[in-house]
């Protein structure tokens, strides 16, 4: 029976060790462990000793700390001949084969545990703060191979200039690294964004999508996907080249670079009369952004057959000089319109369309253009008259997209983020405004952007 015994229990040990082997599960990020059979370091046990492990996040590289994690926590399931069957065929065995999903970002999102992406190690606990210290500084280094068997070279991390720097020698680099993998012509991925051709960059750049991603503001997809946002130093260099122009400095150009258009270098001389009501400047857009709107009166809809979308339909609802006898004065003095969540007309607004009534009714319009002017005498009433009736606090979320436009708050947040200027510039990527209508004058569009350049103050 002891013979039995003693022969039972090795192979029973055996066949355990082997079990626990083969089971699909990561092993845990190390601990620091306590206590020792023998009194001996990393000897575990009820008495003496003391084992710790060390966790170096300063003085470290991909040979000694990055390269034994992978090999410990990640090869077993994504290794050269494991990949294929449980590793979703990413092989993870080499630097070289490591370094895509590296620059990627997919490497960082599964062993940082980001949203919506697969947990790293698998049926594992995380790796500890440490571990994920050392990688994310390694990836912030250049991800940096240090062995002999170097396959990209990285140039050396240098300071961080936001003073003096150029497309080539600093946002390029930077594109590279985050950006280039998914943005690139071919890309399943991309979004329909190629980064490899300059103009595309400068367009981007130029309508603030670029910025608004990198910054991780609200209505943009945060960039680089799955990844830590840039640093403040890098962000500021974006920021400043885009400030400056957002030009190339090299000559290596796939296409033209397409500058923005310049506000107007000479300023016209104003023929607006203080005492006159002008239908272009004033009472179109007015009606255009309150009557003359999708599913009420205007081209297509024409709710009850009334179409305001332009002048000539405009005056059949009007008895020139006579305000107090014109439908469109009378119904939206009483308030049955504009219907819905659209504002009604203030007293300031009534007593525009009544004036313009009583002096002819006329399709006149004057030329202005002061781009001194202050949010409050420029930038707010132009919001007031031409946007206002789809993007109030009312209105926003049925006609809006949800856009509120009503008070100086909500219209710096979409004037920073660059989502105001690249509507009303009519910019690839954002959605026309004033909608429906013809964008607004040169003069308009340089006074916003005049006030958005200085910080959108509420001046």
């Amino acid at each position: 029976m002891n013979k039995l015994l003693s022969r039972a229990i090795p192979i029973f040990i055996v066949t355990v060790i082997v079990a626990i082997a083969c089971v699909h599960e990561l092993p845990v990020a190390p601990k620091t462990t306590t206590g020792g059979t023998t009194g001996t370091t990393g000897t575990t046990g009820s008495t003496g000793g003391t084992g710790t492990t060390t966790c170096d996040t300063t003085t470290f590289n991909y040979s000694t700390v990055i390269n034994p994690m992978i090999q410990t926590y990640c090869v077993a399931c994504h290794g050269a001949t494991t990949a294929a069957s449980s590793g979703a065929s990413i092989d993870l065995s080499t630097y070289a084969k490591l370094l895509p999903y590296v620059t990627n970002g997919s490497f960082w999102a599964g062993i940082n545990h980001t949203a919506g992406i697969s947990a790293m190690p698998k049926g594992g606990a995380q790796l500890s703060t440490c571990q994920l210290t050392q990688v994310s500084k390694w990836i912030a280094a250049g991800a940096k191979n240090d062995t002999a068997t170097v396959i990209v070279v990285v140039p050396p991390v240098s300071s961080c200039d936001t003073t003096k720097f150029l497309f080539s020698t600093t946002i390029a680099p930077l594109l590279q690294t985050n950006c280039i993998t998914c943005h690139s012509a071919g890309n399943a991925n991309n979004g329909g964004i190629d980064f490899t051709v300059f103009a595309n960059v400068q367009a981007y750049a130029l309508n603030g999508r670029l910025l608004g991603s990198i910054q991780h503001l609200t209505g943009y997809s945060a960039m680089p996907k799955g990844m830590a946002q840039l640093s403040a130093c890098n962000i500021t260099q974006f920021a400043k080249w885009i400030a400056a122009g957002a030009k190339n400095d090299t000559s290596t150009v796939v296409a033209p670079p397409v500058p923005p258009t310049p506000p107007p270098t000479t300023v016209p001389t104003s023929n607006c009369s203080p005492d006159t009501v002008y239908f272009q400047n004033t009472i179109g857009p007015l009606i255009n952004s309150t009557c003359a709107m999708a599913g009420c009166h205007d081209a297509t809809t024409k709710a009850s057959g009334v179409n305001l979308s332009a002048y000539a339909n405009i005056v059949k609802y009007v008895s020139a000089g006579n305000a107090a006898g014109s439908t469109l004065y009378t119904i939206t003095k009483s308030g049955s319109m504009p219907r819905g969540s659209v504002p009604k007309y203030t007293a300031a607004q009534l007593t525009q369309l009544q004036t313009w009534i009583n002096q002819g009714a006329k399709n006149n319009f004057c030329t202005s253009c002061d781009t001194t002017s202050s949010y409050k005498t420029a930038i707010a009433p132009l919001i007031t008259t031409n946007c206002i009736g789809c993007h109030s606090s009312a209105s926003a979320a049925a006609s809006g997209g949800g856009i509120d436009l009503s008070t100086y708050a909500t219209i710096q947040v979409y004037a920073l983020n660059g989502r105001l200027m690249g509507s009303v510039n009519h910019a690839a990527g954002y959605s026309a405004m004033p909608k429906n209508v013809a964008q607004l004058p040169a003069c308009q569009i340089a006074q916003i952007q005049k006030w958005v350049t200085a910080g959108a103050p509420n001046n």
